[in-house]
């Protein structure tokens, strides 16, 4: 039996055919960032990151590579048993205002 996966891509139709045995091994790309904008102005004080490990430590900032300038760090901490992050005061977020939470890798 084979699976069939279609899906766009920047308007290109991507068709593939797969053996079931494969479609279980295959892996889609991931982006080492999570990204969230916001349409209007909130206050933040936790989120949630099922995608990652529980204990996962994390940088919140405005880009997506954080740089060493200490203002574009906006957070740094760890997840929760449950994924989550909760912020140690709240984050306002502006209307437009985008920001990134990205795992960072142990040094070990």
């Amino acid at each position: 039996m084979i699976d069939e996966i279609c899906f766009d891509y920047n308007k290109i139709k991507i068709r593939l055919i797969l053996n079931p045995k494969e479609v279980a091994q295959l892996k889609l790309y991931h982006e080492p960032f999570f990204k969230y904008a916001f349409s209007e102005q909130r206050k933040i004080e936790k989120i949630h990151l099922p995608e990652l490990k529980p204990h996962t430590h994390i940088i919140i900032c405005k880009s997506q590579v954080p740089s060493k300038n200490k203002d574009d760090i906006l957070f740094m901490g760890t997840t929760n048993a449950d994924c989550w992050m909760i912020f140690s005061h709240p984050l306002i977020v502006m209307a437009g205002d985008i920001f990134y939470a990205i795992e960072q890798k142990s040094n070990d």
